[in-house]
């Protein structure tokens, strides 16, 4: 994949005043992505501008907001279940852990995902 010339994503900005003097700054930028992205940042910014969508007015803040992929929604993770004094399900694997500063007993699931402290394997 061959990279774009820094000129094309100069012109596709097309900045004025002030920004002009970004020059410099923008072309450094825009050579430390590699062809692939540069392809992808311009792609990006192009369709942008086709769909009448914001793209910032500095060109150097328009190529680094448009150079990350875009953001997936976070998942939020529910509560894990304390299994201490419960039954426990068959088949998973548990861990005495401290989840919000209690320990407690949990799935190794839940241990890994919320980041538990001091986990210690319990074994039946």
């Amino acid at each position: 994949m061959e990279s774009i010339p820094f000129d094309t994503i100069w012109t596709l900005l097309a900045p004025f005043g002030e920004f002009k003097r970004r020059r410099q700054a923008c072309m450094a930028l825009w050579d430390s992505f590699s062809p692939e992205q540069q392809q992808d940042i311009y792609a990006r910014i192009q369709g942008k501008l086709q769909r009448g969508e914001f793209v910032h007015d500095n060109p150097y803040f328009a190529i680094e907001d448009n150079s990350r992929a875009p953001r997936q929604p976070r998942t939020i993770l529910q509560p894990p279940t304390n299994y201490a004094g419960k039954p426990l399900p068959r088949g998973c694997e548990f861990y005495f852990a401290v989840y919000n500063g209690q320990r407690g007993l949990y799935k190794a699931e839940d241990v890994k995902a919320h980041n538990m402290l001091n986990p210690q394997k319990f074994d039946i």
